[in-house]
């Protein structure tokens, strides 16, 4: 009977411990559906925004600063946009409306709004102006039209009380009968200072923007920068999350963009899934490969600023690429050529389908910081599609500008290339530079006499190149940015690949000296 009794008690055991796993499974799965619902909808809406900044001219928005008589087109305060800016909130209805920026095209009269509003999800990015045709071409004669962007935007969270400091209470918005959501909404500002708009505080909405001088750039920043004496926090992007009971965070994903306007001309129809369609960018084009790496610069002279902001912050180094030295200013530096590398890495990251097989690799020298790879794929192609592989990717780009520019390390990109070409899987590389090597293959003074013999010794390594049995030879697409580049040029032909030269005015309209 005893017998009997506990092999009845270790079966319902069993049971609930068998329940409890199925419960946790499912728990685990409906979140990595939710996940990847978040990234989809929001790489979608990212998409749509950065090509209609990339096709515009120029932004249209408010600053606390005075416009300039010939700027008065890119002030949102204008009379020109009264009428468009009160469409937008009518069309909202019971919902705010808060204009962030405004893209002006050149077939339109009125811009395209971009503003924050709420959703059942919490905040929300809305656009609105004219519609686009299946064609992609506007329909100006057509109603304003309303229409929800991204969802979810995140709320930087309150502290709790155990994280405040001696003689600091609870914020008066995080209290029990604090305001509403459309009431922090509605008093949450969003001019740009100084190319900024404010940092944010609880309960507002986790998205900042800054912007350049000439009013082309869009760029999400940190929301909640700490100024002069105060302590950082842990948030270091804008963000999106999925919200359970109780306000719980379900998922979380940071919100990377940046977009400026007639900077490169995109090209976003790439396949559907599985079939590897062509992706193209400024530094990267015609991406169809379906096992492909990255080999991309991260020495310090990629910390040259293209893009300047308004006014003057703390001090900070960047590569001068006119004296060839790192240098100090207090100027704000909107991008950087890095920034830009990361935004297009990333853009891409998020776009490849789900049966890509990627490795990435960023170069230096020595054991400088930024000479390092993707951890996930030292040792293979890993598929993107594949649980966390592209969130860990994505990461792994965004690393690249965290350290001290000084310790980026200088161009030595051999052990990453002739990695490429042992890795018999792959068969495309994509290999950036911004300069030319440091030394030689063979650690001595890097000449112009090195362009023919370094092309000609990698074209020889896809002799007798094979995986599984079957030829492979690796198509070598490449990319100098800032720099003519003789041997990537030749190194491009021999392999069947392109050669990209991407100057100072591919990027911005202008390059201003340091000041």
């Amino acid at each position: 009977m005893s017998e009997l009794v506990i092999a009845a008690g270790v079966g319902t055991l069993l049971i609930m411990a068998s329940g409890v796993a199925l419960q946790s499974t499912g728990t685990l799965i409906k979140q990595s559906e939710e996940k990847t619902t978040l990234r989809q909808n929001s790489t979608n809406g990212l998409r749509l925004m950065r090509s209609e900044v990339e096709r515009s001219m120029h932004l249209v928005l408010n600053k606390s600063e005075s416009f300039t008589n010939d700027q008065t087109h890119i002030n949102l305060n204008d009379s020109r946009y009264t009428s468009l800016v009160s469409e937008c909130s009518t069309l909202a209805g019971n919902r705010p409306f808060k204009p962030l920026f405004g893209v002006k095209m050149i077939e339109l009269n009125q811009p395209v709004l971009y503003g924050i509003s709420l959703g059942a999800g919490g905040f929300t990015i809305e656009r609105c102006g004219a519609p686009l045709d299946p064609d992609g071409q506007y329909n100006e004669t057509a109603n304003v039209f309303l229409s929800r962007v991204l969802g979810d935007i995140g709320a930087i969270p309150c502290r709790k009380e155990s994280e405040l400091k001696e003689g600091e209470s609870l914020a008066t918005v995080c209290e029990e009968n604090g305001p509403s959501r459309a009431e922090i909404l509605e008093s949450t500002d969003y001019t740009f200072t100084a190319g900024k708009t404010p940092s944010r505080s609880e309960r507002q909405p986790a998205l900042r923007i800054e912007t350049d001088t000439n009013y082309k750039l869009v760029k999400f920043i940190d929301p909640t920068a700490a100024g002069e004496g105060q302590d950082e926090d842990t948030i270091t992007e804008s963000f999106i999350n999925k919200l359970g009971v109780g306000d719980r965070q379900v998922t979380y994903q940071p919100l990377y963009f940046t977009a400026f306007a007639r900077a490169d001309k995109r090209v976003d129809n790439f396949g559907g899934e599985g079939q590897g369609g062509p992706l193209n960018g400024a530094f990267f084009q015609n991406i169809t490969s379906s096992n492909v790496r990255f080999v991309i610069d991260g020495s310090g002279s990629m910390s040259a600023c293209v893009m300047w902001g308004d006014g003057y912050g703390s001090w900070r180094t960047f590569y001068d690429p006119n004296y060839g030295r790192y240098r100090d200013t207090r100027r704000i530096c909107a991008l950087t050529r890095m920034e830009a590398l990361i935004s297009e890495m990333t853009m891409i990251l998020e776009q490849l389908p789900n049966n890509t097989k990627v490795g990435l690799t960023a170069f230096s020298s020595g054991d400088y910081k930024n000479n390092k790879e993707w951890s996930e794929s030292t040792s293979g192609l890993v598929r993107l599609g594949d649980e966390g592989k592209r969130d860990s990717a994505i990461q792994f780009v965004n690393t690249l500008d965290n350290e001290t520019v000084t310790r980026w390390g200088g161009t030595d990109p051999w052990d990453a290339i002739q990695k490429v070409f042992d890795d018999t899987e792959t068969d495309t590389l994509y290999l950036m530079s911004d300069g030319q090597p440091n030394r030689d293959r063979n650690g001595g003074n890097w000449s112009n006499w090195d362009h023919q013999s370094t092309a000609d010794y990698y074209a020889g390594e896809n002799n007798n190149r094979k995986h599984e049995g079957e030829d492979r030879a690796l198509i070598v697409n490449t990319t100098s940015l800032g720099l003519e580049s003789p041997w990537l040029e030749k190194l491009s032909e021999l392999t069947q690949g392109y050669y990209n030269q991407i100057d100072k005015n591919s990027l911005t309209e202008a390059q201003d000296d340091v000041s």
